[in-house]
């Protein structure tokens, strides 16, 4: 409880705060990547074409063919993304935070925080978005929202061909992949990026926290970079969910609050009053 009361207090006294959310959010918004049981009830046919059993298993599937791959994609996306509806953890967040400065920094790729009402200026989608797509090319012809496209294939009647219906770049012609790094052609957003550093570098003298929400097994790329940026600014401090107090870096333990409550515990902590 006492992490708890820290946590609030830091939260409340911030003038800027960062939300680094991991796919435990995702989690909390109805995207398990790992999850067996709903994957298995919700896509039988995927399960039984290619035995598969997350939706993490079903992006590294190696599928040749592109009307193949977006069949998969689409039905995952229109699951996922385009039927989601913000939970109401996401929504006390933006109540949270909304009039204050904020960024967002998340490897959930699922469109939640823009589908929440975030502003889309403040959210650096830092493993992609698959709600957009590349050049399959390799080369970084931009990002195209796809929800026509996907909805086009799945509207398919049998017989269509759907080869037809694969996206293209508007550039060079070539195939439309999902915005994930799922090869060698992933190009991070860069636009968001710099936002996030200019955000970064404009509260460097202001009292900061940072937000972890969710942050797990599958996106520890965002725990440690995090802390040791807090660690080189003493207005800077770290809150998290499901991370106990004696596992933050020892520099920053002071003016931090590890708790052992899970993302939605914490939250709820944090918006009452």
């Amino acid at each position: 409880m006492e992490n708890l009361n820290k946590a609030k207090q830091l939260v409340q006294e911030a003038e800027a705060v960062v939300v680094v959310a991991g796919n435990g959010l995702a989690k909390v918004e109805g995207l398990d990547l790992l999850g067996q049981a709903d994957f298995e009830r919700d896509f039988p046919s995927i399960v039984q074409k290619y035995d598969v059993h997350s939706v993490g298993y079903a992006l590294d599937q190696h599928i040749p063919s592109w009307s193949e791959k977006w069949q998969l994609w689409s039905s995952l996306i229109q699951k996922y993304s385009f039927d989601y509806r913000p939970s109401s953890t996401l929504k006390n967040l933006l109540q949270l935070i909304s009039h204050r400065q904020y960024f967002v920094a998340t490897s959930a790729f699922g469109h939640f925080f823009e589908t929440a009402g975030f502003n889309e200026n403040r959210i650096f989608n830092a493993f992609g978005d698959w709600t957009k797509a590349q050049c399959a090319s390799g080369i970084n012809h931009g990002l195209s929202n796809i929800q026509t496209a996907a909805e086009k294939i799945i509207a398919a009647k049998p017989g269509t061909d759907l080869a037809k219906l694969v996206p293209k770049c508007e550039v060079c012609g070539q195939p439309l992949e999902i915005h994930l790094p799922l090869n060698d052609h992933f190009y991070p957003d860069t636009v968001a990026n710099s936002r996030f550093r200019w955000f970064l570098t404009g509260n460097e003298e202001k009292k900061t926290v940072f937000l972890e929400l969710g942050v797990d097994e599958t996106s520890p790329q965002l725990r440690e970079p995090i802390e040791h940026l807090v660690a080189e600014y003493p207005q800077w401090s770290y809150v998290a969910a499901d991370y106990p107090q004696e596992t933050l870096l020892p520099e920053i333990q002071e003016r931090s609050a590890g708790t052992n409550a899970d993302t939605v515990s914490l939250i709820n902590n944090l918006v009452t009053e």
